[in-house]
């Protein structure tokens, strides 16, 4: 068991509150019209990171795209863009997350496919600072008192124009490209089961799945966190929880028996039962 000391902990999370950190974050990094290209690629990603995990090798993974066909596709073209795209979202992990390694394990791990999804869609917001800013600046202030809402085009367009003012780069994208770039997120927000199928616009507030919640606090651990900076991350904001709904996580992650949790007041205890992210996946999830 990994013991983590006492913390003192007051409002950790900024779901659906003023977010100077994303903020700033958002207007120091250039927006890119790249995610477009391929979208999500929940299931493309799936396979090629079993793949991976099966064969240990990048390179064995792409011999196999093109060699053996891996992902059933005619295209050459769409085939490089969605290797780069994987290869650039989950190859080397971004701290806090885990590297391409730990990922593929989770993936092939005897968990439900919607807790799989849910630890992909963390990487992709991490990978592309429009999305990240859409997912917490946009859809989760709307999600902070009620359960759903109608992302109208109207909604998006005015946040894209205000995000224009920090990031002329935006200004450059042709009508096309920002309709194409509008339709692959509504797609992705689909395919993330966060909006309904189309046409409907609605988005509704996703249920998170404790395998998901447990893998990305345990990768925070391992890159070195300390509880109070996991508990406050903003990697919460993207799945919609507010200190509250932490806690709900970390108390249903008690009843798991995969740690113990404690509050008394501002002073939170919190025990892992595995002493890493991998000690997690082999234990609790089965080798």
């Amino acid at each position: 068991m990994m013991t983590l000391s006492i913390k003192i902990l007051a409002g950790y999370t900024s779901f659906g509150k003023e977010d100077p950190e994303g903020k700033e974050l958002r207007e120091h990094s250039k927006y890119a019209a790249n995610f477009q290209r391929v979208g999500g690629a929940y299931d493309e990603t799936l396979t090629l990171l079993k793949e991976f995990y099966r064969m240990g090798s990048w390179e064995a993974v792409k011999s196999a795209v093109f060699e053996e066909n891996l992902l059933q596709k005619n295209s050459r073209h769409w085939m490089i863009d969605i290797l780069r795209a994987i290869r650039r979202r989950y190859r080397d992990g971004r701290p806090p997350l885990p590297n391409g390694r730990l990922i593929s394990k989770f993936v092939v791990k005897p968990v439900p496919r919607q807790s799989k999804i849910q630890a992909l869609f963390q990487y992709l917001c991490h990978s592309d600072p429009l999305i990240d800013g859409l997912i917490t600046g946009l859809i989760a202030p709307q999600l902070r008192n009620i359960m759903n809402f109608r992302l109208t085009k109207a909604l998006y367009n005015d946040f894209l124009d205000k995000e224009a003012e920090v990031h002329p780069e935006l200004a450059s994208w042709r009508p096309s490209v920002r309709g194409k770039w509008q339709r692959s997120f509504f797609a992705f927000l689909r395919s993330s089961h966060i909006m309904e199928r189309a046409p409907s616009v609605e988005v509704r507030k996703p249920i998170v799945r404790l395998e998901a919640f447990m893998f990305i606090l345990h990768g925070m651990l391992d890159s070195g966190l300390s509880v109070t900076e996991c508990l406050r991350s903003r990697l919460w904001d993207r799945y919609f929880l507010d200190s509250e709904g932490v806690e709900d996580m970390l108390g249903e992650g008690q009843r798991r028996g995969w740690l113990q949790f404690r509050r008394l007041g501002s002073i939170v205890e919190l025990k892992t039962s595995y002493s890493s992210l991998e000690g997690w996946l082999d234990g609790a999830l089965g080798r």
